[in-house]
């Protein structure tokens, strides 16, 4: 079996990806910037290092970048070095090697930006208002044209806001959901800007590796498209927090406060919006189906918190 190679295999999403397709008996090469233990280390700016890692592999997961939307945009030229150079390498090793290799993106369903219309599908006007979505937008150009051209075969993943128990994001910034269910574990108070009536499409870290697993899987999801990956569910982060503090409620017997506070004076555009996925296209591509409820996977968190503290939940 050839192997899979998945950068930023040190991360959220690429530690639980990574323990899922091991589980599946694939052969991996993980990369991570740190390396160390069993993960490879490499400049994926380098053609040379990503010729290397293509040598053999059925596939590409790239999940590696910056994902911070205040770093970005305080420094787009940087950004562009860590997000967009080496989608760039990638193709140029792609352009050299014996066979196209597949590749999947990891994406973001922000690209639509701010003002869309709910829920988004693939059909839905691309209308990046942060740096973060337009360098994201450009990887999944670069990617597209190289598949158009028989270079390599991609697709790119929009990932809606994605929770679960797991490795802890390197990122302050994101996962916010699971910052509330750490602190309601806890007994603490959560926050929340304003009333929280913001929506998203929060989709279980399993229900997200399944995600990636079936692309790997499908010869038609290689085509060079776009795929939303969201639930079609969407509750506003007060609803969402709320859950929190109930389920919290139920194990502990004590509920934690929810406080309201001011939305910051820095909060990017891009985190006033309201959205709701629609993920048919790629459930009819590769059978994909999400499993997780909003509930259930809060549930799921604070069983597996439990489990890992040794406390019967």
């Amino acid at each position: 079996m050839s192997p899979i190679v998945i950068t930023g295999a040190r991360g959220y999403i690429g530690s639980a990806l990574a323990q899922r397709l091991a589980g599946e008996g694939h052969e991996l090469r993980l990369v991570s910037r740190t390396g160390g233990d069993a993960y490879g280390q490499a400049n994926l700016r380098d053609e040379q290092a990503w010729s290397r890692l293509i040598d053999g592999a059925s596939a590409i997961v790239h999940l590696s970048s910056r994902t911070d939307l205040r770093s970005a945009e305080a420094d787009p030229a940087g950004d562009e070095d860590i997000n967009i150079t080496p989608v760039r390498a990638l193709v140029r090793a792609a352009e050299k090697a014996a066979s196209p290799v597949k590749v999947i993106f990891a994406s973001t369903v922000t690209i639509v930006g701010n003002q869309n219309e709910n829920p988004v599908d693939e059909n839905t006007p691309d209308r990046p208002c942060s740096v973060y979505d337009r360098h994201k937008l450009s990887c999944e150009t670069i990617l597209r044209d190289a598949t158009a051209r028989g270079v390599l075969r991609a697709c790119s993943l929009r990932l809606s806001n994605v929770y679960g128990y797991g490795r802890s994001s390197v990122n302050a910034n994101r996962g916010i959901l699971n910052t509330m269910m750490k602190r309601a574990a806890a007994g603490e108070a959560l926050s929340i800007y304003g009333d929280g009536a913001y929506i998203r499409d929060f989709t279980h870290l399993d229900d997200v590796v399944a995600a990636f697993a079936a692309a790997i899987k499908s010869d038609e999801a290689g085509d060079g498209r776009h795929f939303v990956i969201a639930t079609g569910e969407g509750h506003s982060l007060a609803e969402a927090f709320g859950m929190v503090a109930d389920e919290a409620f139920a194990r502990s017997g004590r509920r934690p406060e929810i406080r309201h506070i001011p939305e910051p004076a820095d909060l990017q555009p891009i985190e006033r919006r309201n959205f709701v996925g629609d993920a048919r296209l790629f459930q009819t591509v590769t059978g994909w189906r999400p499993q997780f409820s909003l509930k259930a996977g809060i549930r799921d968190f604070f069983d597996r918190a439990a489990a890992q503290q040794g406390i019967t939940p």
